[in-house]
């Protein structure tokens, strides 16, 4: 099914499909391309968001090949932004996650090439370079993560990304892929109003191990940024760019417990402050994958929760990026600041404000 929008005809030099459009991320970014004025810009995704100013939607499946196909004929450049998104339900369906993350990437794949599609940027985690281990500003040199070491999500962002890399130069695609590492902003289904759901229970007063801990934090307006600049940057399999990761970030490393408290006070909740010991909160955590989740399935429910090892992990450790090779190849430099990016992130969320809930 395709939509066509009567508000907006962007005069552009290129055109190109965005997967995943009107997600998260992909709602930014094709904002950042009709505002560019130099795309002609197609959203291909398993729903329709009207109202929105998008010059053509196809609603289609990643995990129909021929839907694929048919989307990228006559694009310059895809954007390869849908993925299965790592919630507390999706988190342990492995075939869910491995058919589109895996298999809709081998679709797009195939589509770019047999659509003679000139550029593919693919939208990666910095996740898939982490064990559980501290990670201090690393660069696009440290290796995967070992399969055994991560959940669902990042091993078939690995693979996904493995593939989209491998691809470049077959039938003159190039191919690049970008890592975010916590993404936040507007329209956010997942950090934000994770983190006020748990505030509001009163599962976010405690900081898990000594609370000293970085993260790198990613405005999703830079993300989007940044898909641009690459895509721009992008001329043939051969250029710097041609079969290459880069990390994108906010370039701000800050704590993590520090940050997730500037939420918390931000929507009206108190900061997070009762320190436990991580090791206690690993073992926990470890019981309940391993013998909860389990035990529930046999009783035939459903147990949904983002209460899981990787998540404990990041919450306690080092996790920093070097956005050096970004800035090198394709001139990447955040656009919008941590302090003003959280600022409009609170404003958007203003209607989950804890005073806005005692009033309903």
């Amino acid at each position: 099914m395709v939509w066509t929008s009567p508000r907006r005809k962007p005069a552009t030099k290129r055109r190109c499909l965005v997967t995943g459009g009107s997600g998260f991320v992909g709602r930014h970014l094709v904002s950042q391309l009709l505002d560019s004025g130099r795309w002609d810009v197609t959203v291909f995704d398993v729903r329709a968001v009207e109202g929105e100013e998008w010059a053509k939607y196809i609603v289609g499946d990643l995990r129909n090949a021929q839907q694929v196909a048919d989307a990228c004929q006559g694009m310059d450049t895809v954007f390869h932004v849908a993925t299965a998104a790592p919630t507390a339900h999706n988190s342990l369906n492995e075939a869910l996650m491995r058919d589109v993350n895996v298999g809709g990437t081998q679709n797009v794949i195939d589509g770019c090439v047999a659509g003679g599609v000139a550029r593919l940027v693919y939208t990666s985690s910095a996740s898939v370079v982490f064990e559980g281990r501290d990670l201090v500003l690393v660069d696009e040199s440290q290796r995967y993560a070992a399969r055994a070491a991560v959940d669902y999500y990042t091993h078939t962002k690995i693979e996904g990304e493995k593939l989209a890399l491998a691809a470049n130069g077959r039938g003159g695609l190039a191919t690049c892929s970008l890592r975010p590492s916590g993404i936040f902003g507007e329209y956010d289904t997942l950090m934000v109003p994770t983190t006020v759901r748990n505030a509001a229970r009163g599962k976010l007063k405690y900081i898990i191990g000594s609370g000293r801990n970085e993260m790198d934090w990613t405005y999703v307006g830079n993300v989007a940024q940044a898909h641009i600049e690459a895509a721009e940057a992008l001329e043939g399999p051969d250029c710097p760019l041609g079969g290459r990761a880069y990390f994108v970030t906010n370039d701000e490393p800050r704590t993590f417990w520090g940050f997730m408290g500037d939420v918390c006070e931000g929507m009206g909740y108190p900061r997070p402050h009762v320190k436990l010991p991580f090791g206690l909160i690993y073992f926990i955590a470890l019981i309940v994958q391993l013998l909860v989740v389990p035990l529930c399935r046999l009783l035939g429910r459903d147990m949904q929760s983002d209460f899981t090892p990787a998540r404990i992990k990041i919450t306690a450790t080092n996790r920093t990026f070097s956005c050096a090779a970004a800035r090198r190849d394709f001139g990447y430099t955040p656009k919008v600041p941590v302090d003003e990016a959280l600022k409009r992130t609170l404003k958007h969320f203003a209607h989950l404000h804890a005073s806005k809930q005692k009033k309903g």
